[in-house]
């Protein structure tokens, strides 16, 4: 079983590329390989895929933030789990239920008027986790650019202190607790510590 990302930038087309492909790959290039495991194609469209889909919601959550970082952009994600039983050396030629699904929602965003959205297997976790996402993004919708970025920051740095934080971007330690806060960084926190946990009531 794993997870699958479908995706695309809004409003990519109001920024030159260069301001923007780099960060979206550099993101993508986190959880493997271009062309194997990500790749981005209709210019500002991508797959991403996730071995563990666990990690699912963690990996949504972080590009939203590093996207959301450069103004004017944001994003919108379809979110898969199921399985992979197609591989082939271009993500884009696989199959499987886990792309099936990832499709099938991310079509549906703007039907649903909701950013991030997934589907699996299981009614009674996608029902659940879709509902805990139309909450979450009431917040993740309203963050600023600086909120966005103390967000990534404090995942990808999860071992590190506010005073360590603020290091990184030349910040006290009470600016990296005023962008936190306004982030609401401690409930989307809670929101993907509770995703694997759940997952694995209906997987395992």
């Amino acid at each position: 079983m794993i997870g699958i990302i479908t995706g695309d930038l809004i409003n990519s087309r109001k920024l030159s590329a260069s301001l923007w492909m780099q960060e979206l790959k550099k993101e993508l290039d986190q959880w493997g390989a271009e062309g194997k495991d990500w790749e981005i194609y209709r210019g500002d469209s991508f797959q991403l895929r996730i071995k563990n889909p666990g990690q699912l919601l963690y990996v949504a959550i972080l590009l939203k933030a590093a996207i959301r970082s450069i103004e004017p952009l944001d994003i919108r994600m379809g979110m898969g789990i199921g399985e992979e039983n197609y591989t082939t050396d271009r993500l884009l030629e696989n199959n499987g239920s886990a792309y099936v699904h990832s499709g099938e929602v991310f079509e549906d965003l703007h039907k649903m008027n909701q950013g991030i959205m997934l589907k699996s297997d299981f009614n009674e976790f996608n029902q659940e986790i879709n509902l805990m996402l139309r909450l979450a993004l009431t917040i993740m919708d309203n963050w600023s650019i600086n909120s966005a970025k103390m967000v990534c920051l404090a995942f990808k740095n999860p071992s590190k202190n506010q005073t360590q934080l603020g290091a990184l971007e030349n910040i006290s330690q009470n600016s990296v607790s005023a962008r936190l806060s306004r982030a609401n960084f401690e409930v989307i926190k809670s929101l993907v510590d509770y995703f694997p946990n759940r997952l694995a009531k209906f997987i395992s």
